[in-house]
């Protein structure tokens, strides 16, 4: 069996904000539920997002291997919207993040990565997980493993919701 098991990273030191690709710690709590949701999960190997939360959680899985990260499955990036609330973006821009709401992966917020270019590069880095040992485990962020799930399961990535520490199970 061909196991994968999707995992968000744990609750990060900032809330409330479009993390996109800033970088913060994991908090205390967070720390606490990925000790108690994955010490016990054991796979053969282990790829992370580079990001400092993802690689933070992927180290409390039992694996053989290091971690293995895999600069494709960082966060997409929301440009210059990185880290701000959305209350700040609407007050900075309300036209474009109007119709950001109404096309969220159609609209690019500035300096930021298109919906195209994030799930393809997104796909590059299943393409390599998938050739890996098993069971293995992707550790990431709400928008990559939406992706993936989307991707794995032919369906569309919106609606999609994975809470932090979460993990999705896959036979592929």
């Amino acid at each position: 069996m061909r196991t994968l098991y999707l995992i968000r990273h744990a609750c990060p030191t900032v809330e409330g904000v479009l993390l996109g690709q800033s970088d913060p710690s994991l908090s205390d709590q967070g720390r606490e539920d990925a000790q108690r949701t994955l010490s016990g999960l054991e796979v053969e190997r282990v790829y992370s997002s580079p990001l400092r939360r993802a690689r933070e959680t992927a180290t409390f899985l039992r694996s053989p291997a290091e971690v293995t990260v895999l600069d494709e499955l960082a966060e997409i990036s929301l440009g210059a919207w990185d880290g701000k609330c959305w209350d700040d973006v609407q007050r900075a821009d309300p036209t474009l993040a109007n119709r950001k709401s109404d096309d969220w992966f159609g609209v690019t917020p500035p300096d930021g990565e298109s919906w195209s270019a994030f799930t393809k590069r997104v796909l590059s880095a299943l393409v390599h997980v998938r050739r890996g040992p098993m069971p293995a485990a992707i550790v990431a962020h709400s928008a990559v493993n939406s992706v993936i799930t989307a991707s794995l399961l032919g369906s569309s990535p919106i609606g999609f919701q994975q809470a932090y520490c979460e993990v999705i199970e896959f036979d592929i």
